[in-house]
């Protein structure tokens, strides 16, 4: 057994199957990734990929067990040698920081311009989050962070931190009925098609749970995770948008007009959220304080030796996070 053929089975799993994905993932050939992944499933007697043809089709039983095996000897592979690395040069790493549209343009930039400057050496990459719909949205690699406003779920792999408190904004066209009402009520809202977050996004988790205290069936006209796409069809005249304040207030020269709704929702969380293979070295503890300032290192290294969950919830009790 190879450490590179584990590797190989990793990539396929990543890229739904699909070998010559992988391979071009790993910048090899798809006629070497199938010979090792065969010779592989030959040493161990098993077959870990179910096969139609000449192309896998699923994951076999014991395939499933063995490739989560897989993940935690590379996430171990990468843990040494990022222990190595820093040890060698602090200076140099990598940081990928998963997050949506709305946080990337309106909450990271300070941090990155913060980040970026102190550690130039340090390979900084923002990627997308996947869909909602997406299994396992959160990534989980060695040097990654999630940064999400959606419901992460149960995952005995991740830590899941409150990063912050977000609030709800109205954002209609100037010339719209509700423009000139300064506190428009539940039941107004609900007169008109709205257009907000998918389900699973903690703010519109908000927004069902305060329309079903007032018994209102809203139309959600259309829902979807960006932001400025909710603004853009407002703007359009399809209904009224109800998103995060941060984009919500960004509305010069669009035309449409933001009415504050702390009124009528409550703050929604937000999270930070990563591997607990991960080896914290300082320049993510930096970072993390730089966007989080609760997250001081004292208090991660406090959650990094607790064992469950619900110990890590008691250090953030009486906690006060950012709300923006």
């Amino acid at each position: 057994m190879k450490l590179q053929q584990l590797k190989y089975l990793k990539a396929i799993k990543d890229n739904n199957l699909n070998v010559s994905a992988a391979s071009q993932s790993l910048f090899t050939t798809q006629p070497g990734v199938s010979k090792q992944v065969g010779l592989l499933e030959k040493e161990l007697g098993v077959r870990i990929f179910e096969r139609r043809g000449k192309n896998l089709s699923g994951i076999t039983p014991i395939g499933e067990r063995i490739l989560e095996q897989v993940e935690r000897m590379l996430a171990l592979e990468q843990k040494i040698k990022a222990l190595a690395n820093e040890h060698l040069d602090p200076s140099v790493g990598t940081l990928n920081i998963y997050t949506t549209h709305t946080i990337a343009r309106y909450l990271l930039p300070n941090s990155v311009s913060y980040f970026t400057r102190k550690y130039p050496n340090i390979n900084f990459h923002l990627h997308p989050t996947l869909p909602l719909q997406t299994k396992g949205v959160i990534s989980k690699g060695h040097s990654d962070f999630s940064i999400v406003a959606h419901d992460v779920g149960l995952d005995n792999d991740l830590i899941v931190l409150p990063a912050y408190r977000w609030t709800l904004g109205l954002v209609v066209p100037e010339d719209h009925p509700l423009a000139d009402i300064s506190k428009p009520t539940l039941k107004q809202l609900a007169e008109y098609p709205i257009l907000s977050y998918e389900p699973g996004a903690t703010g519109r988790r908000t927004q069902d749970e305060a329309f079903e205290r007032e018994g209102l069936s809203p139309n959600y006209f259309m829902t979807v995770m960006d932001a400025d796409v909710i603004k853009r069809y407002v703007q359009l005249g399809f209904g009224i948008g109800i998103v995060s304040s941060l984009a919500a207030r960004d509305i010069k020269n669009t035309g449409l007009k933001y009415i504050n709704l702390d009124h009528l929702f409550e703050p929604s969380n937000a999270w930070i959220c990563f591997s607990k293979d991960i080896l914290l070295q300082n320049y993510m503890y930096d970072f993390l304080t730089s966007f989080s300032p609760h997250l001081t290192k004292t208090l991660m290294e406090n959650v990094l030796m607790q064992n469950s969950s619900e110990k890590v919830d008691t250090l953030f009790e009486g906690l006060e996070l950012p709300v923006y």
